[in-house]
């Protein structure tokens, strides 16, 4: 009898371990990308929670200090629009529009400072940096839809196409690494930002070297927020790519007669 048992227990635990083996690396490929995503989330998540609480250094709103350095660089075709959405806070390069979220855009924090400054800046962004700036964004779209069109890619392999379930983990991990190293590798693009914003913030806050230090610390931190996108695919793939989620940009129209027509952005 314990024989019997004891000679049906060691396949199966052998057949256990086996798997075990074999999905060890395709594992071990996703939990990288996910404690990488994880610190830059955490790490964006920990500025916004400190800096909602400062006050900012003067009692201009996010969308006035915004306004206030693109007069400072002479560039006078952005549009601010306040928007409030899944997808929110960020420069379009093709409009020159500058969408923030209402509590940035009317916010008078740290935090409502750093994230449309931030964005701000990457409309001085143009000439040769404008193609950077473009291929930074698409690398953000794959950032946020990529790993979910990857994991549903890789079910419909494993239960249609009766791939094994190792080699189809392992496609998926080998997708998301890389769009976290497209993501990290592109990371420039969001240094040279504020890089740009150094100028300005000397003369804004000359007489108040404490706030800017902060400030400064804050942008670093806002501009790694996108590697975190990742974890957040499926919301944001829910929430704004699918149809009937809604417009991750607003639609603006112009109702006077014989203007332009509905502007969709």
């Amino acid at each position: 009898m314990h024989g019997n048992v004891k000679s049906r227990t060691l396949p199966l635990m052998k057949n256990c371990a086996k798997i075990c083996d074999m999905l060890a690396i395709p594992i071990l490929i996703i939990a990288l990308c996910v404690g990488v995503c994880r610190w830059a989330a955490g790490r964006f998540e920990a500025m916004l929670a400190r800096a909602s609480k400062e006050p900012s250094p003067t009692a201009h709103t996010g969308a006035e200090v915004a306004q206030l350095f693109l007069a400072f660089e002479e560039i006078r075709d952005v549009e601010v629009v306040e928007h409030n959405g899944t997808v929110t806070n960020y420069f379009d390069p093709t409009r020159r529009r500058l969408f923030l979220s209402r509590n940035v855009n009317q916010g008078t924090t740290m935090a409502a400072w750093t994230l449309a400054l931030h964005e701000a800046a990457h409309a001085t962004q143009t000439g040769e940096m404008l193609g950077d700036v473009k291929w930074r964004q698409s690398v953000i779209k794959m950032t946020r839809y990529g790993p979910v069109f990857a994991a549903v890619a890789a079910a419909l392999m494993m239960f249609f196409l009766k791939f094994p379930p190792r080699f189809a983990l392992m496609g998926f991990g080998a997708m998301c690494v890389i769009f976290l190293l497209l993501n990290v590798g592109t990371l420039a693009v969001e240094f040279n930002a504020n890089a740009r914003l150094k100028r300005f913030l000397e003369k804004h806050l000359s007489h108040r070297v404490s706030a800017h230090e902060r400030l400064e610390g804050y942008l670093h931190r806002a501009a790694t927020r996108e590697v975190g996108d990742l974890l957040s695919s499926p919301r944001y793939f829910f929430f704004s790519a699918l149809p009937g989620s809604g417009a991750s940009r607003p639609v603006k129209t112009k109702p006077a007669a014989g203007k332009d027509e509905t502007d969709s952005l």
